[in-house]
């Protein structure tokens, strides 16, 4: 029999760690991830048995992901206990409404934990990543906006903008903060229609309205509410020229 493949979402590595030492001492594989956001990246790459999910969680916390998981058809069958320190009936009956499996409360019984992921995972399919096999990806973006984290769908990003150490997100008529670099989102969006055209922005190319000549330098009029126009610098010329096929 295969092992069972755990997926638990918690920021506290201490917590991540002793279930880790828990349940691989009962055979199992964990997975882990840091917040929601990871979590629904895992469960692209890897085949997920069961998820432990943590409620209160920085960026995307446990109500975000657990409903992006019920949401996506190729995760909406897979068990999911969530394992909180929140102890509230009504967070208890949100829960389940939303689709949880099983609800537990810190502090916990490591053989008790065992034994539900294991009456979870009996009699259920042998599960395949959601990226395996299929053509759909998870292809969204947690941002910040006035204190709240969403997850952005990347087809309605227009262009991405640095400034003063932080990096912002813009959509048709929306600002949004994102906690990664110019750089690490170029890398994380290499595969979509992005193209870094200077040193501050990156653009969709799907976004691009117009390409104008001014004093003999390109500018791209993006498809935001403004019309913002963005420079291509002079050492990202031939690559947006040979993106465009101009």
């Amino acid at each position: 029999m295969e092992a069972i493949n755990v997926l638990c979402v918690d920021d506290d590595v201490s917590i991540v760690e002793m279930i880790k030492m828990g349940l691989e001492a009962d055979g199992m594989n964990v997975l882990s991830a840091g917040d929601g956001a990871e979590a629904l990246e895992v469960l692209q790459a890897e085949p997920v048995d069961v998820v432990l999910l943590d409620i209160m969680m920085p960026r995307v916390d446990g109500w975000m992901a657990l409903m992006e998981i019920r949401n996506n058809p190729l995760t909406a069958d897979i068990p999911v206990i969530m394992l909180t320190a929140k102890t509230q009936d009504l967070a208890k009956i949100l829960a389940f409404k939303q689709g949880v499996q099983q609800y537990v409360t810190k502090p916990f019984n490591l053989m008790e934990l065992s034994a539900r992921v294991r009456s979870l995972v009996r009699n259920r399919p042998r599960p395949q990543a959601a990226g395996v096999g299929s053509e759909t990806d998870f292809r969204k973006l947690a941002v910040r906006k006035g204190g709240r984290t969403v997850l952005l769908n990347i087809d309605d990003i227009v262009y991405i903008s640095a400034k003063n150490k932080s990096t912002y997100v813009h959509t048709y008529e929306n600002q949004y903060l994102v906690d990664l670099t110019l750089t690490e989102l170029e890398g994380k969006l290499s595969k979509e229609s992005f193209e870094r055209v200077h040193r501050s922005y990156m653009i969709n190319l799907n976004k691009v309205k117009e390409i104008l000549r001014v004093d003999g330098a390109y500018v791209v009029v993006v498809t935001d509410r403004d019309e913002t126009q963005i420079p291509v610098a002079r050492r990202q010329v031939r690559d947006f020229r040979g993106s465009v096929g101009i």
